[in-house]
């Protein structure tokens, strides 16, 4: 219990209580805090979705989960879109540039988009798995790439054990639950998380060399659109 009061305080802007040691401890909960918020945000948004204001449920997301992994996917893109010789360079600036500006700018626009054209009964499955999913594919990162310096990333890498690949216990039982309701959706949320994880992994690794802050947050917002978008979007 602790370690979950202590993840939901660390991911979101909740004060749950708990102490940083609490979670590095037991990072195989991750996927079920992602669970835990997605139903905070999707409780929150059903009425909105009712009425078609996916802004607002955007709003509602943000205003849960913070602005700290928004900040990675901008510093992620700014990096992307430098040259070969300045990608590290840019993945450790502080300045915003206008990739990383353009890459939040559509973040946002998509997601008002998919929230507004997405079934009402659909919205809170779908934030469940989309968030657990999310945390899931940060883990999965933190447990399977190197640090490229010392920071937040780095504490988390020294505590991972074997033993968090657990998480995917976790992440299948929820998708299994959620699955016994809406199988195709489950499934190709499933397919886009293993492609987008992939692809940011690959990247990362050839890149950069690692992993950073801005690389797992990165991750976290691609695979929560990702995910979304499948549910916004299939029949």
């Amino acid at each position: 219990m602790k370690s979950l009061r202590a993840g939901i305080s660390f991911f979101s802007t909740i004060r749950a209580g708990g102490e940083f040691e609490d979670l590095t401890r037991n990072l195989y909960i991750m996927p079920a805090i992602g669970a835990i918020l997605g139903a905070i945000v999707g409780m929150a948004g059903y009425p909105l979705s009712l009425y078609g204001l996916g802004f607002l449920i955007v709003v509602v997301y943000l205003g849960v989960e913070g602005i700290n992994h928004v900040d990675g996917l901008s510093d992620f893109f700014d990096a992307y879109f430098a040259p070969e010789s300045r990608k590290l360079k840019a993945l450790k600036d502080l300045n915003t540039g206008t990739g990383g500006t353009v890459a939040v700018a559509l973040y946002i626009i998509l997601l008002t988009l998919f929230f507004t054209r997405i079934d009402p009964a659909r919205v809170v499955p779908a934030l469940v798995l989309s968030q657990s999913l999310a945390k899931q594919g940060m883990l999965h990162l933190m447990l399977s790439s190197r640090p490229l310096w010392e920071g937040m990333v780095s504490e988390f890498v020294r505590h991972a054990r074997r033993r968090d690949y657990a998480s995917y216990a976790v992440t299948l039982s929820i998708a299994l639950l959620i699955g016994m309701e809406f199988l195709q959706q489950t499934a190709l949320s499933l397919a886009a998380y293993l492609l987008t994880l992939l692809a940011m992994k690959v990247y990362a690794d050839r890149r950069f060399g690692g992993i950073n802050g801005d690389v797992v947050g990165a991750t976290n917002c691609l695979i929560f659109l990702a995910v979304i978008g499948v549910w916004a979007c299939s029949p």
